[in-house]
This record gives C-alpha cells, sequence and structure tokens, in this order.
C-alpha cells in the first residue's frame, strides 16, 4: 500500500474504518456481511492462473479482509500479517532474524514472549537476548546493550503483567541511530490501535495478541504483525514465512 494511500485511508475516522475496512459488500451478491470462505482449494484455470487464491493456508478471503482491517487500524500500517495466535506472531518474527542474532528486551516482557526467547529461538537459532528495563535505563545504558549483530529491541508499552511504560520515540531514536541500526518492535496488545500508534513513533513492527483488547470477548485466539510503507522487505518476508510455516487463522 503506498504511503499516499495510507494518508488517505487515515482521513477516516477510527470508528469509521472499524466498521468498514475489510467488510465491502460481496463482488457475487453484494451481501453486506461477507460470507465466510471454508475452502481450503481454489479453482485453478491453469497452473498459477486464478482469482487470488490457490490454497487456505497461503490465502483466504476473510484473513484478507482481517488483515486490511488491522492495517487501517494501526495507525501508520500498511500491512497486516495475521496468525494463529499471538505467540506464533512472536514466534515468527523471531525466526525471521536468522541465526545467531542478538535482540534487545523489555525486562519484564509476556512470560510466553520470554519463555520462547530463551527456551525455544535460544535453543534452536541461537539466538541471545539481552533483558534492559527500557522505562528506567538511561540512554547510555541502552544504546551499550546493542551489539553489533543486535537485530531487533523488543517494546511492550504497557508491559504484561506490571504495566511499566516505555517511552517509544526514545527507543526508536536510539536505535534507529545507533550503528546496528536494529528494527524495533512494540507489542501492542494491552493499549490496542486506539490509545497508541507506535508505528507513528517510529517503530518498524507492531504485534499484537488479538485474543485480548482487539478482539475483547474472550472467544478467539489470533495474533497479528503490521509493517509500514517503508518496510515493504520486512513485510514480505514475514508474509512469506506466515506461508511457509503456516501458523495461521
Amino acid at each position: 500500500m503506498s504511503p499516499a494511500l495510507v494518508a488517505r485511508r487515515e482521513e477516516k475516522g477510527f470508528s469509521t474504518r472499524a466498521v468498514h475496512v475489510g467488510s465491502e459488500p460481496d463482488a457475487a451478491t453484494n451481501a453486506v456481511i461477507q460470507p465466510l470462505s471454508l475452502s481450503t482449494t481454489f479453482k485453478q484455470d491453469a497452473v498459477g492462473v486464478h482469482k487470488g487464491y490457490e490454497y487456505g493456508r497461503s490465502g483466504n478471503p476473510n484473513r484478507d479482509s482481517l488483515e486490511r482491517l488491522l492495517a487501517s487500524l494501526e495507525a501508520g500500517g500498511a500491512e497486516a500479517i495475521a496468525f494463529s495466535s499471538g505467540s506464533a506472531a512472536t514466534a515468527t518474527i523471531l525466526q525471521s532474524l536468522g541465526p545467531n542474532s542478538h535482540i534487545v528486551s523489555v525486562s519484564d516482557v509476556y512470560g510466553g514472549t520470554f519463555r520462547y526467547m530463551t527456551r525455544v529461538a535460544a535453543a534452536n537459532q541461537g539466538l541471545e537476548t539481552t533483558f534492559v528495563d527500557l522505562e528506567n535505563a538511561s540512554e547510555e545504558d541502552i544504546a551499550a546493550a546493542i551489539r553489533e549483530n543486535t537485530k531487533l529491541i523488543w517494546v511492550e508499552s504497557p508491559t504484561n503483567p506490571t504495566l511499566k511504560l516505555i517511552d517509544i520515540k526514545r527507543i526508536t531514536d536510539i536505535a534507529h541511530t545507533h550503528a546496528s541500526a536494529p528494527l524495533v518492535l512494540v507489542d501492542n496488545t494491552f493499549l490496542s490501535p486506539y490509545w497508541s500508534s507506535p508505528l507513528l513513533n517510529g517503530a518498524d513492527i507492531v504485534m499484537h495478541s488479538l485474543t485480548k483488547y482487539i478482539n475483547g470477548h474472550s472467544d478467539v485466539i489470533m495474533g497479528a504483525a503490521i509493517v509500514p510503507p517503508h518496510r515493504s522487505e520486512l513485510s514480505d518476508k514475514l508474509r512469506f514465512l506466515q506461508n511457509a510455516i503456516g501458523a495461521v487463522p
């Protein structure tokens, strides 16, 4: 999605986007509620010739609608990639960093994220994590935690469950002026796009456990990552891994 299109889209209010984006009338029937697409397989007129869908893991009309909606709600977002859970989004993002990478993480990160960083990614891909109190640490201490192979700074604000508040702009300024230029991810689960817009403060990825405040009804487990227009290569990589790993909703 082009930056100009992102800007035009965000001229509409949050409530308007929440109701209408991704909920266009069905092209076949003009039904105002999109029908559920339950098919795993889509007919091809020839090899690779189809109407945008070939296999349910790779794409589905309902998932596409959800992803358009999420990208529209997260101010500054261009692409959203949906996953079967917040933990699946976490795992896919960390796998995208490759082997023997280093990350800096907020010290009281969500327990499931801590578990994946220290017990799964550490063992399977050699990921090293330095945990820092990003709320209270000085800029010098945060910069000192960044190494040559630091690929990502992982932020939650507020943190789960201690509700520490992180100055996102301060973290992105430190990251993007450092020689290693790590990406900055913000887990925006607790505030949701209604109250917080990390991409507008320089974040490179926003992730959500949609299970919590975005869904809000305790009846869905799902996750998502949202990426701004200038990170299209990152979006393409996450989209590839979404399909290759298959942790789709």
